[in-house]
């Protein structure tokens, strides 16, 4: 059985890895735009407007295959 203040210490941890998680990232916003690039292509991130290239490619796509399920009469 856990000791009772077992909860108490859990909570500690999760906050101060929460306080670290929160500075990790005003620090990564401070570097120099190609360090933080760097950091998340090596992270495997992607940016916003590769996202978003690649949703409206999706939704194309996706299109076209309605088009040929339900071709017009």
């Amino acid at each position: 059985m856990a000791a009772p203040d077992s909860g108490f210490a859990l909570r500690q941890v999760v906050e101060e890895l929460s306080a670290q998680l929160r500075n990790g990232v005003e620090k990564l916003s401070d570097l120099p735009y190609e360090t933080g690039d760097a950091v998340a292509r090596e992270l495997g991130l992607v940016k916003r407007e590769e996202l978003e290239a690649l949703e409206l490619r999706l939704a194309q796509l996706e299109h076209r295959l309605r088009l040929l399920e339900n071709p017009p009469l």
